[in-house]
């Protein structure tokens, strides 16, 4: 790291040595494939460069020194040069073992000197924030993480009634996962139970159950999935089948419990999600070509779904349409692209 100042103990710092490296390193990290830093423990001795410290945030500056993103600390450990290996090296983002030693070796021997043996401080972070010098790489490198989310709840509207249970899937389009998420709440005591729906959970007793053991107040579990939303790398996107409905849950919820939204928009506040969301429902409807009366998530081959069953246990359901989001992806990149200016949107 370079030119490392602070303020209220907050960092300013560039990675490398030069503008170039700064900003190539700086897109490894906006693009979620740089995870991790190191430095010679010396840079940090005698008044030099701050120590990281797990929990503090720190701004990372691009190469013309403009604020580009933040990042929080993980978890910083003092290792031998020798002793480093791939499970850290790989968190560094800067290609195979091989090629972050030959980088390191030379770049240390530049700065002050290398030896096999010398003392380098390890550090783990994430990506917390970008900010405006960020954004334009960042749209450009960064993959999106597709949320991928289905509820179930004991009424049609959350102004009436509970959310039992959620669960979400993180993928990227290619199908690579992130991980999942999965939760079952009580039940809102300012609400009430819906008849109709009441009398269809009778008929799935095992799906009921399963939307109901182990249940948690939303005001514990819905920060703690904005938490794990936030925790994953590149931007994130909203999906449910269909929005309207799961969509309309999670945004609600989100908003009372967790001071967020399913979606982003032009106000203040916590924003965890890009854009306004995938409707899997509608995305489904046009890319099988079918009338709007043919539209249906049911209309779709099992393969879809790898063979998942929709037994209404959240976690199922989110898996089976996590992946049917990749099979669409697979026919919308088939597709010619639709382009246009900024200037046709108003």
């Amino acid at each position: 790291m370079s030119d490392a100042t602070s303020s209220d103990k907050q960092i300013r710092f560039s990675f490398g040595d030069s503008p170039e490296l700064a900003d190539r390193l700086l897109a490894l990290v906006l693009a979620g494939k740089k995870t991790a830093t190191c430095g010679a423990l010396r840079d940090h001795s005698n008044g030099g460069d701050p120590m990281p410290e797990v929990g503090r945030r720190d701004i990372v500056l691009n190469g013309a020194g403009e604020q580009a993103c933040v990042i929080e600390t993980l978890s910083v450990e003092t290792r031998r040069f020798d002793d480093i290996g791939a499970n850290f090296t790989d968190r560094e983002g800067e290609g195979p073992y091989a090629e972050w030693r030959a980088g390191h070796e030379a770049y240390f021997a530049r700065n002050g000197g290398f030896a096999p043996d010398m003392e380098i401080v390890c550090e783990t972070f994430r990506l917390v924030s970008v900010l405006p010098a960020g954004r334009e790489v960042y749209d450009r490198v960064a993959t999106p993480i597709f949320i991928v989310t289905d509820i179930e709840s004991d009424g049609p509207t959350p102004l009436h009634n509970s959310m039992l249970s959620f669960a979400s899937v993180a993928i990227e389009a290619d199908g690579t996962r992130h991980g999942e998420f999965e939760a079952v709440l009580t039940q809102r005591p300012d609400r009430t139970t819906n008849e109709t729906t009441m009398a269809w959970w009778a008929t799935q007793p095992d799906a009921w159950k399963a939307a109901n053991e182990g249940a948690e107040d939303p005001a514990v579990v819905m920060p703690r999935f904005a938490d794990w939303v936030e925790s994953l790398p590149g931007p994130k996107v909203f999906v449910a089948a269909p929005m309207i409905f799961d969509g309309l849950w999670m945004d609600h919820y989100l908003d009372a419990y967790a001071g967020t939204r399913a979606l982003s928009g032009p106000f203040k506040g916590r924003q965890i999600f890009r854009g306004g969301g995938i409707c899997l429902y509608t995305m489904a409807g046009t890319l099988r070509g079918a009338s709007y009366l043919d539209w249906g998530m049911s209309k779709l081959p099992a393969e879809f779904y790898g063979h998942i069953a929709h037994t209404h246990r959240a976690i199922d359901d989110a898996r089976g349409f996590a992946n049917v989001l990749v099979e669409l992806f697979k026919i919308s990149s088939a597709l010619p692209p639709i382009t246009g200016s900024k200037s046709d949107f108003r």
